[in-house]
């Protein structure tokens, strides 16, 4: 096995899953079996893309009830996981314009990793 580069001990060390507080009380909800879909596509084809672009590591068990709804717990970077929840609400949302919101967001963490800038777009994130 060939020794590690300085730039890889260096990004595996300041890794966020080698930071405790990036595991501690987890972000826990519930989100309805269609919308699941909307987000991680069939069969959660999208979910590995989405858990690298945004630093998280996400937890989906189906619960077997009448409204169909998914257990979600996200681990990561407190405020990856609160972008993500706002994603989620603002795709799932009724009002269009939330949605259309939502969808941009979803495009966004499919497509590149998020940064510090679209991380403290939100107002509750503002540092």
């Amino acid at each position: 096995m060939a020794a590690r580069t300085r730039r890889e001990t260096a990004r595996m060390e300041n890794s966020w899953w080698t930071m405790p507080e990036n595991s501690v009380a987890p972000l826990v909800f519930y989100m309805d079996e269609e919308l699941e879909e909307h987000i991680f596509a069939p069969w959660d084809a999208d979910l590995r893309c989405i858990e690298e672009h945004s630093c998280t590591l996400f937890q989906l068990e189906q619960w077997f009830s009448a409204s169909g709804q998914t257990h979600v717990r996200i681990d990561g970077p407190i405020r990856a996981r609160w972008w993500l929840l706002d994603m989620a609400l603002r795709v799932g949302s009724s009002d269009f314009e939330l949605q259309a919101q939502g969808f941009e967001m979803l495009q966004r963490v499919r497509s590149q990793p998020l940064t510090d800038e679209v991380l403290s777009s939100l107002p509750i994130l503002k540092p």
